[in-house]
């Protein structure tokens, strides 16, 4: 499921995650910075900088599972 959210919402535009097939530029590489899961539910549910939030945009199961499929791969 989280690897779906990562997909279709566009997460690979920007971050790259070789386990998505995704090589972003704009934001942080996810496989050098291996965010804890945390860290992760904040940051798209609140944005930072030019990462957008997407409270609102997603469901909060989504933004856990997004968080957890990124902090168990990468």
């Amino acid at each position: 499921a989280g690897r779906t959210v990562f997909v279709q919402s566009g997460c690979g535009g920007c971050h790259a995650l070789k386990a998505a097939n995704a090589a972003g530029i704009i934001g942080p590489d996810l496989d050098v910075t291996r965010p804890p899961i945390a860290k992760v539910v904040d940051r798209v549910t609140n944005g930072k900088g030019a990462m957008p939030a997407f409270k609102g945009k997603l469901t909060d199961q989504q933004i856990q599972d997004v968080a957890a499929y990124i902090a168990s791969v990468a």
